[in-house]
């Protein structure tokens, strides 16, 4: 068990640091954390952490779109309490505030002295929630996003998503940054203004590019309009005849009231793009495009999870893009104008759960009394200048605008619902109180991910659900430890019936168990009498058993933990430095990085437990020792001879290993002589440089090792059934345990 990192999930790690940077370096779950210090300490390279619980969850969050429905779901990649402080905020701030959205997860904790602090941060600009788009929020989560993953409503299949968020779609539409009065003189201003910028035209076309996206969509189509028409109509219709062949969109005329121009796909999920012409452009005389300070509204736009914070509406009825316009010049003390004390009937303002409407086409879109003059540019250029005058002296919130959107944003504050970040100025003259927003006195900084537990002691079905994950992602390991975890105090614990099928998984996979004795008593005796229990049900001669503790140091305090992540490391070493086969245990087997055992022995108790298998863990003036090499097949009155001992057995099992990797050049080969003599030269090879490096018994490689691939081993019926038999033997090297001095007395003799 750990406090963080994927569940289930096999991760390589290369160092502690690397470890306590996935799975913390949090002691509380067990002895993990520091089996894993003492591994990498006592001389480690490589460990394969699969953490493991019992009904732990992720944390989670439904982000809501306007109207209140969940329509993303963002789930920690990790379980855990950990996962509780993942955040989510949602901005609007991106190159096309109405069609695209930013998302920001960060990890938010407090210092020492409970101030908020942000950690980790990830930030995923121009999402779309169209399954269509290239920058689609699940997909692009799913792939990039190292905290979260993404699921679209209760979706499960692309279908289910597109279904899912096709509901709330609207066909997408451009519309100019100017606004056009209905009156036939401000329509003829505007258009000889167009007009005007065509002064170098030697002929009467203006030109724009019209993109539709979505489904079905065509490519980039330049449209060229008549720039001498002199009347908004007969503009539109010429824009509709160039696009009718080309691109499913018309141009919707505005109606009596004061509106922008607007260019709408006449088919659902479709967006409507404009961009400016490479000669004779009029996309900007016209507004047309965000780059010229028009509004593009995605076909999707509804569907997005609404911006944290508080953020004006484009439409809500009330006048308020016709009250912004005055505030151009507007500063701190003259902000009466929001309604800080009720004068104005003006609240440009909503929550982020409130709904964002958007007109269709036909409707009226722009808010207030307009004029010829006015234009969506106006309105976010005052915007700026407000943003700027609120954005003073702000301690703990900020102030943006995002297209058409004024956007004040808390630095901090994770309440899902009420209770979150107040504004609040470092300067108490330049406060704003909560009437200035409509008595919101606090609004959600970013939504919090809620619901991530740690889980229970691992259960046996847990510990299987690990191994097979292991199984399915780990090419080759060569030693397996599971750590105790805290809550699993009972005599036998939960662990100790997993001591079979992780050995019979070891087994399968050319690799050794270590297992940590535990007694009810913590003496030679406790654990002699825990020896059937032990080992009932194990591969014994692919399992070693080790006692006592060991003592370390860990947060300050000094406690007893399990051995065998200590061992793992010396194991390691000496590996690199003599070979699997020589025994990882008596002087060169230095345990680093402790303070001593929990149960000094001597030598007779020592005596008692290496001939039942049990590899003793010892003090000695120069350190603390390995003092033990045998498997739990090697006690005394086993039938055991061939693996005996630990080295033996590694070594064996490093040799086949080996082996079948470095034979796959064989597979689908023909059968016969000739591949038998490659087999023999590829595989004789290896064996004679373990044989030079010392690894085998014997003075000739004849005497050491022998390798036999040829018409014996493999019979014509094995050749029939695309088996290739090799026989490998070698004469495995075993330690010296006991050192015999026998002492003989000779008498003097006369001499004569």
């Amino acid at each position: 068990m750990a406090k963080a990192g994927p569940l289930n999930m096999p991760t390589t790690v290369l160092g502690i640091q690397d470890y306590e940077r996935i799975f913390s370096d949090d002691t509380s779950q067990g002895e993990l954390t520091e089996q894993v210090r003492q591994f990498f300490l006592n001389g480690g390279e490589q460990a394969i952490i699969c953490r493991v619980a019992d009904g732990a969850l992720p944390s989670s969050v439904g982000l809501t779109a306007a109207g209140g429905a969940t329509v993303l779901t963002l789930q920690s990649r990790d379980a855990g309490l950990l996962a509780n402080r993942l955040r989510a905020r949602v901005s609007y701030n991106t190159a096309s505030p109405e069609r695209s959205f930013e998302l920001e997860i960060f990890v938010e904790e407090f210092d020492a002295s409970g101030q908020p602090e942000v950690t980790a941060t990830e930030t995923f600009s121009n999402l779309s929630m169209s399954p269509n788009a290239p920058r689609y929020v699940r997909t692009i989560l799913d792939q990039q996003s190292l905290l979260v993953t993404a699921t679209i409503d209760d979706a499960t299949t692309a279908a289910e998503e597109a279904a899912a968020l096709a509901a709330a779609t609207i066909n997408g539409f451009s519309a100019s940054s100017e606004i056009f009065a209905d009156t036939a003189a401000a329509e003829a201003a505007l258009l000889a203004a167009v007009q005007a910028t065509q002064a170098g035209n030697t002929g009467t076309a203006g030109r724009f590019q019209v993109r539709i996206e979505g489904e079905n969509a065509s490519p980039t189509v330049t449209v060229s309009v008549d720039v001498a028409d002199t009347s908004l109509a007969t503009l539109a219709t010429t824009i509709n005849t160039a696009l009718a062949p080309h691109t499913p969109v018309t141009v919707a005329v505005p109606d009596p009231t004061d509106e922008p121009l607007i260019i709408q796909a006449n088919a659902a999920q479709h967006d409507v793009v404009i961009q400016p012409a490479a000669q004779f452009d009029i996309s900007a005389a016209l507004g047309l495009g965000v780059a010229q300070g028009g509004i593009e509204v995605g076909a999707w736009s509804q569907s997005r999870p609404v911006p944290s914070g508080l953020v004006s509406v484009l439409d809500d009825g009330s006048g308020d893009l016709a009250a912004i316009l005055s505030l151009g010049g507007a500063d701190r003390t003259t902000l009466t104008d929001l309604g800080v004390d009720g004068t104005a009937a003006v609240n440009p303002f909503t929550i982020a759960t409130a709904d964002i409407v958007y007109p269709g086409a036909g409707t009226t879109f722009a808010e207030g009394t307009q004029s010829a003059t006015t234009s969506f540019r106006n309105i976010a250029e005052n915007l700026q200048a407000v943003a700027i005058a609120l954005s003073a002296d702000s301690e703990d919130w900020r102030a943006e605008v995002h297209g058409v959107r004024l956007a004040l944003i808390p630095e901090f504050g994770s309440a899902n619902s009420g209770g979150g970040a107040t504004f609040v100025s470092a300067n108490p003259d330049l406060s704003l109180p909560g009437e200035v927003f409509g008595g919101v006195t606090s609004t959600i900084a970013a939504s919090a991910l809620g619901g991530g537990n740690d889980g229970n002691v691992a259960q046996l079905e847990d510990y299987m659900d690990a191994f097979q994950q292991i199984e399915e992602r780990v090419e080759i390991y060569n030693m397996m430890i599971i750590p105790k975890s805290a809550g699993d105090t009972s005599i036998p614990s939960i662990r100790a019936g997993v001591w079979g099928p992780a050995s019979a998984f070891c087994r399968d996979q050319l690799a050794v168990l270590l297992v940590d004795v535990e007694p009810a008593q913590q003496t030679p005796q406790g654990v002699l009498d825990s020896l059937q229990g032990l080992r009932t049900g194990v591969a014994t001669d692919h399992a070693a058993a080790f006692w006592p503790r060991v003592s370390i140091t860990s947060n300050g305090v000094t406690k007893p933990i399990d051995p065998t992540g200590s061992l793992a490391g010396v194991m390691a070493r000496i590996d690199g430095s003599r070979g699997v086969w020589k025994a990882s245990a008596g002087v060169e087997a230095n345990v680093f990085g402790v303070r001593g055992v929990d149960v000094p022995l001597s030598d007779p108790q020592n005596g008692l437990l290496n001939p039942e298998a049990i590899n003793c863990v010892r003090s000695f003036p120069n350190g603390v020792l390995v003092w033990g090499a045998r498997t739990m097949a090697g006690f005394d009155a086993s039938t055991e001879t061939d693996y005996r001992y630990l080295p033996v057995r590694r070594i064996a099992l490093f040799i086949e290993a080996s082996l079948r990797n470095g034979l796959q050049f064989a597979v689908f080969e023909p059968n016969d002589a000739p591949l038998w003599s490659q087999i023999r030269l590829a595989a004789g090879s290896f064996m004679n440089g373990l044989f030079r490096q010392g690894a085998f018994a014997g003075s000739t490689a004849t005497d050491a090792f022998f390798v036999k691939c040829d018409a014996e081993t493999t019979t014509p019926t094995d050749q029939a059934l695309g088996i290739v038999n090799v026989a490998v033997g070698f004469a495995p090297l075993r330690p010296a345990e006991f050192v015999v001095v026998t002492l003989q007395q000779r008498t003097a003799q006369a001499q004569v």
